[in-house]
């Protein structure tokens, strides 16, 4: 099973499939599907639903991953996103890519559902595999797809990182945008552009606590009561990850590097005719600052993942995560960050805690006390999943959440272990036999 595991596993990483660039792979498991003579359905956002009929009776179970991965790579690569597939290096049992993101989120589960729809000599019932677009920025897979086409009323989502836990919760999310419109003026002060780089990043729901130090925040907790004018600031490069840099230009007719003395950043002199005003740019900083990031409570984080300039708009991208139904209510009803800014709220996910009464929740902790003598460890997720989006739905579906080992996911230290995969096509292949 390795060697199909891996093969499967480099197939799938040739493909470009960042969020909204899922055509490719999602054409690809609508080609197997027809290499197999299989029944598919592929939507118009390319979310793919492949049927496999059970060699056996038995009640049908459906298998879920995300088809798009997060793309971030070393600040030197040439690696383009939009057509270059994974550059992937196989160490021993360990797995990894050179100077980009690996994508073993979700790589690995689709490669798991992969070596299920194409294995003919495993006896199994009837097998469902819905694959979905965009989990890493807007959900829209989950929220979009036609539900009425699955017939499974159980369902294993392979999203989660840790091979020995089970997740039994995660947190409920809303993304907003805050839109600043300033005046650009002319101004013939000098101008400076400063970096911030280097910062560790990652999923914003797995590091919660580096969250609270992201570059965007240590760039306005920098800039703070300097006296500066904005030309520009950009940084971060999805709401759910930590944003690792952060650029400004800023005029100034002070010393700048002295300014900045005590902090470690990159300063080089530019040209650049306009900026905000002195006011503008202090109402900027300001609410950068106003949004929360890191732990605000021991059930709630918040993720200042992305701010971009365009002409004399500021956008900032935040997501807010809380387990808490209460919480998450009064963070939706409250979560302005002053007068100046507008907000439009990109995409919500509901809380989701798993059903008392599951079935499949059950079978999987016997099976994995009865394959490795250990009781599984229950989590709840900071981090949001689409479970909750699927399961709502799909009125009395039964779903789980597990998968497969990993390490620093959505940065370029992405690491996943081949044994680690392995371990999980056991665990699927029992669960479903003891379905029956």
């Amino acid at each position: 099973m390795r060697d199909i595991l891996v093969n499967n596993f480099l197939q799938i990483s040739k493909i470009p499939r960042g969020s909204g660039n899922e055509k490719g792979i999602s054409d690809y498991f609508v080609q197997i599907a027809k290499k197999h003579g299989l029944y598919y359905y592929q939507d118009e956002n390319y979310n793919v639903l492949i049927k496999k009929p059970g060699s056996i009776k038995g009640e049908p179970i459906a298998f879920q991953a995300h088809l798009d991965m997060v793309c971030a790579k070393k600040e030197d690569s040439k690696h383009d996103f939009t057509k270059d597939g994974i550059d992937v290096i196989i160490d021993g049992n360990k797995v990894y890519a050179k100077d980009t993101t690996l994508g073993a989120d979700q790589g690995v589960g689709l490669s798991l559902m992969l070596a299920l729809i194409e294995d003919k000599d495993i006896k199994l019932p009837d097998l469902e595999f819905l694959f979905t677009v965009e989990e890493e920025t807007t959900y829209k897979g989950a929220i979009t797809f036609p539900y009425s086409k699955v017939t499974s009323k159980k369902m294993i989502n392979l999203d989660y990182c840790l091979d020995d836990a089970i997740v039994i919760g995660s947190a409920g999310d809303e993304v907003n945008e805050y839109i600043y419109e300033g005046t650009i003026e002319e101004n013939e002060l000098p101008s400076y552009k400063i970096t911030i780089d280097g910062i560790p990043g990652g999923n914003s729901g797995e590091k919660i606590e580096e969250s609270a130090n992201n570059a965007i925040t240590i760039m306005a907790k920098m800039l703070e009561d300097k006296g500066i004018y904005i030309s520009s600031i950009n940084g971060g490069t999805y709401e759910n990850d930590i944003a690792t840099s952060c650029e400004a230009i800023i005029k100034s007719a002070q010393d700048i590097n002295e300014l900045f003395s005590k902090y470690s950043c990159k300063i080089e002199e530019t040209e650049y005719k306009k900026s905000f005003s002195k006011d503008d740019s202090n109402k900027i900083i300001k609410g950068i600052l106003k949004l929360k990031n890191g732990y605000i409570t021991k059930t709630s984080s918040g993720n200042t993942g992305i701010i971009k300039t365009k002409d004399n708009l500021i956008t900032i991208t935040h997501l807010y995560r809380s387990s808490e139904k209460e919480e998450l209510e009064n963070f939706s009803k409250n979560k302005e960050i002053g007068n100046n800014y507008k907000t439009n709220m990109l995409y919500k996910d509901s809380i989701w805690k798993l059903n008392d009464d599951s079935k499949l929740f059950q079978i999987y902790k016997e099976t994995y006390h009865d394959l490795f003598n250990e009781k599984p460890k229950e989590i709840t997720a900071q981090g949001g999943l689409e479970i909750a989006s699927i399961q709502k739905r799909i009125p009395g579906l039964d779903i789980i959440s597990l998968g497969a080992n990993m390490e620093n996911i959505h940065t370029v230290e992405e690491i996943t272990y081949i044994d680690s995969w392995e371990k999980i096509y056991s665990i699927l292949l029992e669960i479903i036999s003891r379905i029956l």
